[in-house]
C-alpha cells in the first residue's frame, strides 16, 4: 500500500473516531439530564380535618390512591402522559382491569389485617417498549385522635393540643375530639362513634363535651375518649388525659 493513501485512510479512521468522541461527549450530558423516569404520588382517601397540613395516610380499611406522573422526554420537552401506557403491579401480580392508555392512577381497600403492599407501575410506549418504571412499598398506619379545647371566643385552638394533662382556665371547658385517617366523609357522631369517659362514671357519646369543676375544689378528673367505625372494625382509637381544675383560679 502506497503511502498516500495509508495517510488518506488513517485520516478518514481519525475522522470517524473524532466524530464519536465528539457526539459523546456533548449529546451524553444531555442525555442523562433528560432521563426517562416517574414519580409516585399517593394519599389516603381518610378523613383529616380542616387546614390539616399533613399527608392523608393509607390505614387498614381504608382506600388509597396511588397516581403516577411520568417524565418522558420528547422533540418537544415531555410527552404527553394522556397518550403513554401504564401498566400497573400489586405485590408480583399484574392489576389487568388497571391498565391501559392513559391509566395513571389506581385504588385500592385494604383489607382487616393488611400487610404492607409493594406496588408498581411500568410506562409504555404506543409499540409496548418500557419507557420507565418505579416501585414503592405501602403499609398501613393506625388511625389517630386528637382533643382539643373548643374556646366560646376563640373557637377550637389548633395549636395546643391536650397532650397527657390540660388545665381549665374557667369553671367549665369544652374539649373537642378530632380524628384523623378514618373512612369518614365527616367526624360528627352520626358518622363515627364516640365514647367520653370519666373516672366519675359519666358518659357521653357526642364528639364534643362540656366538664364543669366543682366549687370550691382543687384536683384533677382523668378523661377517656374513644372514637370508632363502625362500617370498618380495625379503625378505631383511644385517648387518656388528666384534667386539672382549680388550680390557683
Amino acid at each position: 500500500m502506497s503511502s498516500k493513501k495509508y495517510v488518506a485512510r488513517s485520516r478518514v479512521w481519525f475522522g470517524i473516531l473524532l466524530f464519536v468522541l465528539l457526539t459523546t461527549y456533548y449529546l451524553l450530558p444531555t442525555a442523562i439530564s433528560h432521563a426517562q423516569e416517574v414519580d409516585i404520588l399517593w394519599q389516603g382517601d381518610v378523613y383529616t380535618p380542616p387546614f390539616y397540613e399533613g399527608r392523608a395516610l393509607w390505614t387498614n380499611q381504608s382506600e388509597i390512591t396511588i397516581l403516577a406522573v411520568p417524565h418522558i422526554p420528547g422533540p418537544n420537552g415531555e410527552i404527553n402522559p394522556a397518550g403513554l401506557t401504564y401498566k400497573w403491579w400489586r405485590n408480583s401480580t399484574v392489576l389487568g382491569t388497571a391498565n391501559g392508555v392513559g391509566k395513571n392512577s389506581i385504588t385500592f381497600t385494604g383489607s382487616i389485617i393488611d400487610r404492607p403492599q409493594i406496588i408498581k407501575i411500568e410506562i409504555l410506549n404506543s409499540d409496548g417498549a418500557l419507557l420507565a418504571s418505579a416501585s414503592r412499598e405501602f403499609s398501613p398506619v393506625a388511625p389517630g385522635l386528637l382533643v382539643y379545647e373548643n374556646n366560646p371566643l376563640y373557637g377550637i385552638i389548633f395549636n395546643k393540643e391536650v397532650g397527657s394533662s390540660y388545665k381549665m382556665t374557667g369553671s367549665e371547658i369544652t374539649l373537642v375530639a378530632i380524628p384523623l385517617f378514618f373512612s369518614s366523609l365527616e367526624r360528627g357522631p352520626e358518622f363515627l362513634k364516640y365514647s367520653w369517659r370519666t373516672n366519675a362514671g359519666k358518659t357521653e357519646t357526642t364528639n364534643s363535651v362540656t366538664y364543669r369543676s366543682p366549687e370550691n375544689t382543687s384536683g384533677s378528673a382523668r378523661i377517656s375518649v374513644r372514637v370508632s367505625n363502625e362500617d370498618r372494625i380495625t379503625q378505631s382509637s383511644e385517648r387518656n388525659f388528666l384534667l386539672n381544675f382549680n388550680e390557683n383560679q
